[in-house]
């Protein structure tokens, strides 16, 4: 079993907002913070404790839980915001994976990084968190046409939040990259 830290407690808050979400919203909005509850147990997995860990467990919660109150549709941008700080933290993951991955393979950050050039991991990261970013908005796609009319989607919604997701993502693969030769 895992010793509990302190980040642990967003977690807890997590798990009690999966069925909280239910109740307010239905299914649906019961998926969406299950979602959250795993990208925290992520965080933990990867990065227990840190200040990613603690950060993206914030900006994770929130955009969850902005959806389950509909707090998207009531104020104006606030969708677009979320949509950067999660594809920031989302890149920011993505950049740990490939960390552990060169791990893997006895091959140090520092010589991946001089290998490719910096330039080149940071667009590598952030072509894969963009990536992610459709792939969620596909999600959204279907889950409109095929759950609930509820999802919002649209155009310029989509579009919105594709910008928003490669402006994050770009910030979190610079972050990334930034960090990535240190360690």
């Amino acid at each position: 079993m895992l010793p509990l830290i302190p980040a642990d407690l967003l977690r807890g808050l997590g798990l009690a907002l999966i069925p909280a979400a239910w109740v307010i919203a239905g299914w649906p909005s019961a998926a969406v913070m299950f979602l959250v509850f795993g990208a925290q147990w992520l965080l933990r997995w990867l990065r227990g404790g840190s200040l990613l860990d603690w950060s993206g467990q914030i900006v994770m919660l929130a955009a969850g839980w902005f959806s389950v109150t509909g707090l998207y549709h009531r104020v104006t941008d606030l969708d677009m915001l979320m949509h950067a700080l999660t594809s920031a933290v989302v890149a920011r993951l993505v950049g740990i994976a490939v960390e552990a991955a060169l791990r893997r393979r006895d091959v140090p950050v520092s010589t991946a990084l001089d290998t490719t050039g910096r330039t080149v991991a940071w667009l590598g990261l952030a072509s894969a968190t963009v990536s992610l970013g459709v792939l969620w908005e596909l999600a959204e796609w279907w889950g409109h046409t095929v759950v609930t009319g509820e999802i919002g989607v649209g155009y310029v919604d989509t579009i919105g939040d594709m910008a928003a997701n490669t402006v994050g993502a770009l910030v979190g693969a610079w972050l990334a990259v930034r960090s990535g030769g240190r360690r």
